[in-house]
C-alpha cells in the first residue's frame, strides 16, 4: 500500500467555487493544486501530471470544454487519459452529454455535496485492484 497523496488540479475561474471544494477536499490526503483559468490550467496539468483534474465549465477566454479538448489531444499518454470530470451549473442532460462526448469522464453539477464529491474523486483515484 503507497502513502502517495492523490493529486488533483482544481480549474475554475470563481473564488467561491475553489474554496468550496478546497473545504470539501482539504482533511483528506489530497495535493490540491489551483488554477483560474484554462490556460493556466492545461499549464500546471503539463507541469505536475495530477491524478484528477475537477474542471469548471464556463470560464471566460478558453472554456472548460476546450482545456478537455486540448487534454485528449494531448501527445502525452497521462494528460490524454487523465479523468476529468467537469463541474457544471447546468443540471440539464444536453450538458452533461456535451460534456461527455469532447471526452469528460464524468461529469458533476453544482451545487454539490462531500459526499457526492468524495464520491467522484475516489472512483477515478484509486489503483485497479
Amino acid at each position: 500500500m503507497t502513502d502517495k497523496k492523490i493529486t488533483i488540479l482544481i480549474v475554475d475561474d470563481e473564488i467561491v467555487s475553489r474554496y468550496t471544494m478546497e473545504a470539501l477536499l482539504e482533511s483528506d490526503n489530497f495535493t490540491l493544486v489551483f488554477a483560474e483559468n484554462g490556460i493556466q490550467g492545461l499549464e500546471k496539468a503539463e507541469a505536475m501530471k495530477p491524478d484528477l483534474i475537477l474542471l469548471d465549465v464556463m470560464m471566460p477566454g478558453m472554456n472548460g470544454f476546450e482545456v478537455c479538448r486540448r487534454l485528449r489531444a494531448n501527445p502525452n499518454p497521462h494528460l490524454a487519459n487523465l479523468p476529468v470530470v467537469m463541474v457544471t451549473a447546468w443540471d440539464d442532460p444536453t450538458a452533461r452529454l456535451r460534456c461527455l462526448e469532447i471526452g469528460a469522464t464524468e461529469v458533476i453539477c453544482k451545487p454539490f455535496n462531500r459526499a457526492e464529491l468524495h464520491n467522484l474523486v475516489n472512483t477515478f483515484t484509486q489503483p485497479p485492484p
